[in-house]
């Protein structure tokens, strides 16, 4: 089950990465990415994430931070899931149009360390 933090490090590195080299067009893919399924359906992928960082937290040399992650995932499925006062429609639109150009670069770099920190704690 190692192959799944694998994919995920990767995948948090590219992200970052083109967060930071090419914010609007990465901004744009994601607005319509994000908006078109319904956020019941897409709560599904945060929630299987964080499932699968829960069973493969043993294979990690750090396995509390990858639980960590787990649980945030569950949270974040179930919040995305209920939706309370339309709240996450709220958030993604705060996250995809009012935020400025130097944020999205931030969170990318953090996204870059977060991947790179994930691939260096797999045994």
């Amino acid at each position: 089950m190692a192959w799944f933090l694998y994919f995920i490090g990767a995948a948090w590195i590219a992200i970052g990465s083109c967060f930071i080299l090419y914010t609007s067009q990465t901004r744009s893919a994601a607005k319509t990415l994000l908006s078109k399924p319904h956020p019941k359906v897409l709560a599904a992928i945060p929630f299987a994430a964080g499932l699968l960082f829960i069973m493969t937290a043993a294979t990690a040399s750090h396995p509390w931070i990858i639980r960590l992650f787990g649980v945030l995932g569950l949270i974040k499925g179930a919040f995305i899931f209920i939706n309370p006062n339309n709240l996450h429609n709220k958030i993604l639109d705060w996250y995809l149009t009012a935020l400025s150009d130097q944020a999205h670069r931030f969170l990318g770099i953090i996204t870059m360390i977060l991947g790179a920190a994930l691939l260096s704690w797999i045994l």
